[in-house]
């Protein structure tokens, strides 16, 4: 009778290690699909009716590509993607429709490069402000950029 007690009381502290050990176990995570993230967002100041624009990192973690294909903030009476390129000598600035972020990989919206443009500001932009820029993608998600307003 001793024996089997023994031996029940093994058994029994066994299959509960092995229960807890499973139930503890990391499990497979699916791939993340869409991971978009914005980063480091910041925007100039500016004064009320005049421009300004959104500078952040764009990050995708995810496994699938997507593309923004729309910007909008309550901000500003205008809201639009530009791409600043060098022709020359001169930079032009120029709006896009949409950017392609890859998956896995980051775009990077700064100045003399990819930003959001703010036109007709509807109140200044003074340092310390934080403002609200809402990014549309393909995909139909959408993601909140919040920037604090600052002098390059």
């Amino acid at each position: 009778m001793k024996n089997s007690r023994k031996t029940f009381v093994s058994c029994s502290s066994l299959l509960a290690a092995v229960v807890l050990g499973a139930a503890c176990a990391p499990k497979d995570a699916a791939p993340v699909v869409n991971a978009l993230e914005a980063r480091e967002a910041w925007a100039r100041p500016a004064d009320s009716g005049a421009m300004s624009a959104v500078y952040f990192t764009l990050g995708n973690g995810g496994v699938e590509s997507d593309t923004l294909v729309g910007v909008s903030s309550e901000i500003a009476a205008r809201t639009e993607m530009h791409v600043s390129m060098q022709q020359g000598r001169t930079m032009h600035m120029s709006p896009v429709t949409s950017l392609p972020v890859p998956a896995g990989d980051s775009v990077a919206f700064r100045p003399l490069g990819a930003h959001v443009m703010l036109t007709d500001l509807r109140r200044p932009l003074v340092p310390g402000d934080t403002l609200s820029v809402t990014l549309r993608f393909q995909s139909g998600r959408t993601v909140e950029v919040r920037a604090g307003v600052r002098q390059p």
